[in-house]
């Protein structure tokens, strides 16, 4: 296969999935995996994507992409991760989780038999928890963004420091063991943080293509990571990282 293809073919999957990982391209491709880097080197040089480990993401973040784009992408890796992050709920608890395609699709595996308080300013996940009998169901309101699928904003705020979570389902934009938490837009940093602060602790479930990464605004300190939930896939030198700082890792 040229080089060229190759190339057109990587740009295509990073356009579909927002990722690229270098082992699965270069077993398609049948070419070692230093080409593979090769081609992503080539290519992040010309803007058309962005080089992280084990691979490449969208040049344009894909985490900055609409939430409704969104959750159609890794929507196994997000499943199994859901499923991995419910036993770490407890009965009686009470919970923030924010808006994301990974948290959403933790909401719908929360069991039916399990009591909580849910605090959410998430559409999608007040509506997936709409109907849950033993959920106590809080929606935080205030302005609502289509672009992030969640209200944000002063009232937004002020409605979130009424509360105090036990635990705060975080969903990550970008996530690194020297930069922390970050996400893409302020409102919605903004929202998080506040989250954060009024939450004994944080739980976050994240795909490979987020880890190791930063967008511009900060939410959190990684040392506040108390459950991270990563695939089975998730590179160990960047969880150590992690481990060392405080946070209980868990494998989907």
């Amino acid at each position: 296969m040229l080089t060229d293809e190759r190339h057109q073919i990587i740009r295509d999957r990073l356009a579909v999935e927002g990722r690229v990982l270098a082992g699965e391209l270069a077993s398609r491709f049948g070419v070692s995996e230093d080409t593979v880097r090769r081609d992503l080197r080539e290519l992040a040089k010309a803007g058309q994507c962005r080089r992280v480990y084990g691979g490449a993401v969208a040049a344009a973040p894909f985490a900055a992409a609409p939430v409704g784009l969104r959750a159609g992408h890794a929507v196994e890796e997000k499943t199994r991760l859901a499923r991995a992050t419910v036993p770490l709920l407890s009965r009686g608890q009470t919970l923030f989780i924010d808006s994301g395609s990974t948290n959403a699709a933790i909401a719908r595996a929360i069991p039916r038999d399990l009591d909580l308080t849910v605090a959410t300013n998430s559409l999608e996940i007040a509506s997936v928890l709409s109907d849950h009998a033993l959920i106590d169901l809080i929606v935080l309101g205030g302005r609502f963004d289509r672009h992030l699928g969640a209200c944000i904003g002063a009232d937004t705020l002020a409605a979130v420091a009424q509360l105090g979570a036990d635990l705060f389902v975080l969903g990550s934009c970008g996530l690194d063991a020297s930069r922390g938490v970050t996400a893409f837009d302020s409102a919605e940093a903004e929202v998080k943080r506040a989250m954060a602060k009024n939450s004994a602790g944080i739980v976050i479930a994240v795909t490979n293509d987020k880890l190791a990464t930063a967008a511009p605004y900060r939410v959190a300190r990684p040392e506040a990571i108390r459950h991270l939930v990563v695939e089975k896939t998730a590179p160990g030198a960047i969880l150590a990282d992690f481990e060392r700082q405080g946070a209980e890792i868990h494998f989907a």
